[in-house]
């Protein structure tokens, strides 16, 4: 029974994509909050909740025993940015056409408003133009001057909008 359980917490086989960004990530702006944790045992915690965890060149996959959550990622040899999902709702009149109208998370209290004209306000405060590639399913967000600019992939599907933004993540300290 005692091998039994020295053995649980013993390290599994990662590929070499996964140990690179094995460790405890944290957002830029908050470098002692822990979002992320990849272990070297395979488990992960991500927002608090418990996972299994895997990855390739693009994704990290991770597992709770009946969710699947399949994020994408940039590893830049020091940083990562990690593509969150989150889910807007058009709060527009009519029909949405595109990106253009207002889109809405409620639960986060997040927002985008496209114009027809090429501009964007994230948030109510943050403005700046954009441009789409439809083939890639991205567009590209250029701040006036709060932010870098940044590419998300988005996928609309009648009034719903999923986003995957990337949030620049660092080593937690």
């Amino acid at each position: 029974l005692l091998l039994f359980l020295a053995g649980c917490g013993t390290a599994v086989e990662l590929s070499d994509e996964a140990k690179a960004i094995q460790g405890e990530w944290a957002y830029i702006h908050d470098e002692a909050t822990t979002v992320l944790a990849l272990k070297n045992s395979g488990k992960a915690e991500f927002h608090e909740e418990k996972y299994t965890w895997d990855c390739d060149d693009t994704y990290l996959y991770l597992t709770d025993g009946g969710e699947n959550l399949t994020l994408r990622y940039l590893w830049d040899d020091e940083d990562i940015y990690l593509y969150e999902q989150t889910v807007y709702k058009y709060d527009g009149e009519g029909e949405s056409d595109g990106l253009v109208g207002k889109w809405t998370c409620a639960e986060k209290k997040w927002e985008f408003e496209f114009t027809d004209k090429g501009t964007f306000k994230e948030d109510g405060y943050f403005p700046g133009y954009y441009t789409v590639d439809e083939t890639a399913g991205t567009f590209k967000l250029i701040y006036n001057d709060q932010f870098e600019d940044t590419v998300c992939y988005y996928h609309l599907s009648g009034d719903e909008m999923m986003l995957e933004y990337p949030w620049h993540m660092v080593k937690a300290k």
